[in-house]
């Protein structure tokens, strides 16, 4: 892998103008290949062998990318601590440009998608990809429409645009379980035994994040860790009558939710010690009423916590209860005593919150509730850490001013997610030196893991061209000033 700039050649350079007349060539055909892989149904459940639809969208990329030619295209899997990953598709096309210094780019997203179901509230089939018009745009909606197959279809419109002049050695790596967060990836990349050549780069680009909003061009500065924890009580040996043993009888489902109430304190902000907060980090601003229109919060019901809507989003930590078991659901309610409840709880963590010591102080907290003398059990299901972007490094720079470029802006803007990407921490552990850019299609209207996910065409077409001038640019196709707009 090299670091030196490229000297442009005079017969190959390309500028802003030409890359973006490609990229619009290639959008139509670009939008067919997005809806043939929301077709697929590639749900992540962890359990071996993988779902048949997840080797199915696993073959599907690795042909669409043969189909374009990228001859390197094939499916693998890894395997460590005695456990497999998903199969992965992989490639390598080396730069075709001369001159011995060209970067090396390896561009990531993954193929897996959440759940999803009609009845779940969707306007659609989550799995027959349906275009609607939105104004002067169109969107596509489907389960994986923007998290993240559309990070797949941009890498694919930037292979094309720039295939015959490539001007980096461009590494392809694209997973299958990112959404169960099985963690076999993670642990094998961040082991300072692993020496795997097809991860090492010195510019790393993570399709799978989004903008502020759409036509607002930005990049990713910051991502929030997780940790998850399942919690169980246990109180009685079988379902009892409530007026014959309420009362004396402790009802496991209200000792739950009284364990679980002392996580977070009156305003909302998270109650548990030993969590870290991040809160000097320069993001935009974010506007609450946008917010509330984005997140569905109901008139009249007021958000929660302190600090500003960016420190409590990006910088801090956040606990929620995702999953449930216990009382009989509200259809079929009986007056009986619950025996067992137990609740999954996942905990976002600030930037540079350490996994393990916030585990320890989860666990501390947790262990220490006692409501009414019963002991929640406390179970550590997994783990990922944070990110924090260098700003400063030469090619998130590049990143940028390409951005700012496709969008026609004078500057981009810079975020946090709220939510985690486990694997950045991994390909930050692997390859300390080198700048991850985290940016993507997933802005606030795309609705990732909720109903009616959908993705914005001109938001697609916009984000390709950012990629392509980006790798122009670092290969030196694109004086780092960016060129004409």
């Amino acid at each position: 892998m090299g670091q030196t700039t490229r000297t442009p050649v005079a017969d190959l350079d390309v500028d802003v103008d030409e890359l973006r007349q490609r990229t619009r060539q290639e959008a139509e055909s670009q939008r067919e290949a997005l809806k043939s892989l929301v077709g697929i149904a590639s749900v992540s459940r962890d359990v071996s062998p993988p779902p048949q639809e997840i080797g199915d969208c696993c073959d599907a990329v690795v042909q669409m990318f043969r189909d374009a030619g990228v001859s390197s295209a094939h499916r693998d899997t890894i395997t460590y601590q005695g456990r497999e990953t998903f199969p992965l598709v992989f490639a390598h096309e080396p730069c075709q440009l001369p001159g011995a210094n060209a970067p090396t780019v390896l561009i990531y997203s993954h193929y897996d998608v959440q759940p999803a179901a009609k009845q779940d509230g969707w306007d659609t089939e989550p799995f027959k990809p349906t275009e609607k018009p939105d104004g002067d745009d169109t969107r596509l909606y489907g389960r994986g429409a923007a998290d993240d197959k559309s990070g797949i279809v941009v890498h694919l419109g930037v292979w094309k645009a720039l295939q015959e002049r490539l001007p980096v050695n461009l590494k392809f790596v694209f997973e299958g379980e990112e959404e169960i967060g099985r963690g076999i990836l993670e642990g094998y990349l961040a082991d300072p035994a692993t020496e795997d050549d097809r991860f090492t780069a010195d510019l790393v680009i993570v399709a799978d994040t989004g903008n502020l909003a759409v036509g607002v061009p930005t990049v990713t500065s910051t991502l929030r860790g997780i940790a998850i924890f399942d919690v169980t009580v246990d109180t009685l040996g079988q379902s009892v009558h409530s007026g014959m043993y309420g009362g004396p009888a402790p009802d496991a489902f209200t000792v739950l939710v009284r364990a679980l109430a002392t996580l977070h304190d009156d305003r909302g902000d998270v109650a548990v010690p030993g969590l870290a907060h991040d809160d000097d980090f320069p993001w935009e601003p974010v506007d609450e009423q946008r917010f509330r229109t984005d997140a569905g919060v109901r008139d009249g019901v007021p958000l929660v916590g302190s600090g500003t809507l960016a420190q409590r989003l990006f910088g801090r930590p956040a606990i929620n209860v995702v999953g449930l078991d216990g009382p009989k659901p509200w259809a079929s309610s009986t007056n009986v005593l619950t025996p067992h409840a137990k609740a999954r709880i996942s905990v976002r963590l600030a930037p540079s919150q350490d996994p393990e010591q916030a585990r320890q102080a989860l666990q501390k907290h947790l262990d220490a509730q006692r409501p009414w003398g019963v002991t929640p059990k406390v179970e550590f299901a997994g783990a990922g850490a944070g990110y924090k972007a260098n700003t400063d490094g030469r090619y998130y720079r590049m990143a940028m001013r390409s951005i700012a470029s496709a969008y026609e802006q004078d500057e981009a803007k810079q975020t946090g997610q709220g939510g985690s990407i486990p694997l950045v921490d991994s390909f930050h552990k692997l390859n300390p030196d080198a700048d991850i850019v985290l940016w993507g299609c997933e802005e606030p209207k795309a609705r990732i893991h909720g109903t009616n996910e959908s993705v914005s065409y001109r938001e697609l077409s916009a984000m390709t061209l950012a990629e392509a001038i980006l790798l122009a640019t670092a290969g030196g196709l694109i004086p780092p000033t960016g060129g004409s707009r």
